[in-house]
Order: C-alpha cells, then structure tokens, then sequence
C-alpha cells in the first residue's frame, strides 16, 4: 500500500504545471511548495541554473519553502552562482533550513559584493539569531563594506549581538 501512494505522489508532479505555477504574477510559494514537493527539487534545480532569470529567482524562492534535506545543497549553490536575485532568494531560503545549513549558505551570502545579497542575508542571519556564528563576517562588513548603507547595518546588527 505505501508502495502505490509513493508512485501516486510521484505521478502528480508535472513540470508543466510547476512552470504554469512560475509563470504567475503573484505565487503562493508556501503553497506551490506544499503541492509540489521535494520530487519537484530536480526539476527547479534545473531551472535555477537556466538562462530565464525571472523564471530562475522564482524556482530559487519555491525551492527554499521546500522541506527536504537536499534543498540545503540547491540553496548553497544557488548562494555561490547566477544573478543577484538568485543570489538573494538563497539568502531569503536559508531561513527555512536548519541552523547548520542556514550557516553555510549565509556565510557565502555575506561574502557577496552586491549590497542587496548582503541586505538580505544579514536580515536572515539576525532572524534566525546566527549572529555569534557569523560575527566575523559581519564585523568585516561593518568596517570593509563599499555600500555605507550596508556598513550601517552590519554596525548596528552587531551592537545586537553582543
């Protein structure tokens, strides 16, 4: 019996219906995640790592609402290659990860250069209280950053910390 639900799950994800579900205007990410599941992670894998970026961000952010193990690993390589936004939405799905995942995706996110990746990561290392794990990286920040919107806020995140 547990044998033929499995199949049953695997026959409902179609990749034209996760790509129609991308292509909205506005998504349910939590949602889209919910009713595609960890079988659809290969296929937004791929996506995350195609030529559309508006389609690529999207599958980065639906991926990061998945709850599976091996979205840790699409997340970090997201975090690592593609586009800000991509860059961005790795950040933003670290939050959803265990606390040692979280980390190893949000310490990439916090070497970016692009001040919106940072942006996001150090909102993600503040809400999910990784400051002392990565106090060095945003100390760094703090004093090296080129964006002083950034350098500000790195500042003020580690008055927090300590």
């Amino acid at each position: 019996m547990a044998q033929s639900r499995k199949k049953a799950v695997k026959k409902s994800f179609d990749p034209q219906e996760v790509l129609d579900f991308l292509r909205q205007d506005e998504l349910d990410y939590p949602a889209g995640a919910k009713k595609f599941g960890k079988d659809a992670i290969p296929f937004l894998s791929d996506l995350i790592e195609g030529t559309d970026e508006n389609l690529s961000m999207k599958a980065a952010y639906l991926v990061g609402y998945i709850d599976d193990e091996s979205v840790g690993d699409v997340l970090k390589k997201a975090a690592e290659k593609g586009s800000s936004t991509i860059r961005i939405a790795a950040a933003y799905g670290a939050q959803k990860r265990s606390p040692e995942v979280a980390e190893a995706i949000l310490s990439r996110s916090l070497e970016d250069n692009n001040p919106s990746v940072v942006k996001f990561a150090m909102k993600s290392v503040s809400s999910m209280k990784l400051g002392k794990k990565l106090k060095s990286k945003i100390d760094h920040i703090s004093k090296n950053f080129l964006d002083d919107d950034i350098k500000n806020s790195a500042k003020d995140l580690i008055k927090k910390i300590k």
